[in-house]
């Protein structure tokens, strides 16, 4: 079997949906993440308003 992003995006949906059923919420972000890091979607920067003392509002990019 040839290994390419895409059968490894298809692995880990098809953990996430297990960890889904299993009602593994850890398992199921995890693979998520992995989805996220193959897709170079897990690199984000998060910069505060500082405008406000409380609560703060955080704005995340995804770059």
């Amino acid at each position: 079997m040839e290994v390419t992003i895409d059968t490894i995006l298809e692995e880990l949906e098809e953990a996430r949906q297990i960890a889904l059923a299993a009602k593994s919420p850890t398992a199921a972000i995890s693979a998520s993440m992995g989805k996220a890091k193959l897709l170079g979607l897990a690199n984000a920067r998060v910069e505060e308003d500082e405008t406000e003392s409380s609560p703060k509002e955080v704005l995340v990019k995804f770059v």
